[in-house]
């Protein structure tokens, strides 16, 4: 299992590609990835159909995560990615707390957890995630903070978020959707941090 896998849904896996281009440091790093690849007649059809099920989405991403956390005062969400593949919308979550790692959904809807979810001892993931996980623990930066920046800064709302260490540093991906397409902003959270900020543009989008 990888924490760090938060396109779970079709649209989403298609749209990364590069783009050049450097974003300001000050309480976070962004770098933004445009959804431009070529796409078959039907994965066009998926991805406006995915976009056209969030639309319909009462709930936020933010506020799944806050309802999410109630689990507990320790409870951090540390995965989240919007389901439009079946009748009932709904947020596929992952939450840390006390060691374990909590997988479940929260309807998009009406924010009602959806069925008791599922539990898995944090020792059982493999070594990447345990360092990615542990690298988030030290960052100080919530995911709903990570949202918060990647949703001003981009214009749109957030379909995903999660994490992604390569090793040498921890970024937190955020998909949004902006004015009809697919958007990725990566926020690299700062080694000190007091409130989210939205961090200045030293280069063209």
């Amino acid at each position: 299992m990888k924490i760090a896998s938060i396109r779970k849904i079709a649209f989403v896996s298609l749209l990364l590609a590069p783009i050049s281009g450097a974003f300001g440091r000050e309480s976070a790093d962004l770098a933004t990835k445009p959804s431009v690849p070529p796409f078959t007649e039907s994965e066009s059809a998926a991805i406006l159909q995915e976009i056209k099920h969030f639309a319909s989405a009462r709930i936020s991403a933010r506020r799944a995560i806050a309802i999410a956390e109630r689990r507990d005062a320790r409870a951090k969400v540390i995965d989240l990615s919007f389901d439009g593949t079946t009748s009932r919308l709904a947020y596929r979550v992952k939450v840390l707390l006390n060691d374990q790692l909590w997988e479940g959904a929260i309807d998009a809807s009406t924010g009602v957890p959806v069925g008791d979810g599922s539990t898995t001892p944090a020792s059982r993931l493999d070594e990447e995630d345990r360092t990615a996980l542990a690298a988030f623990t030290a960052a100080g930066m919530d995911l709903s903070e990570a949202i918060a920046i990647a949703e001003q800064y981009g214009s749109g709302k957030a379909v995903s978020a999660g994490l992604q260490h390569d090793g040498a540093k921890l970024v937190l991906p955020v998909v949004i959707v902006s004015e009809g397409s697919l958007k990725e902003i990566s926020v690299e959270p700062g080694e000190r941090r007091s409130r989210p900020r939205k961090a200045p543009v030293r280069g063209n989008r």
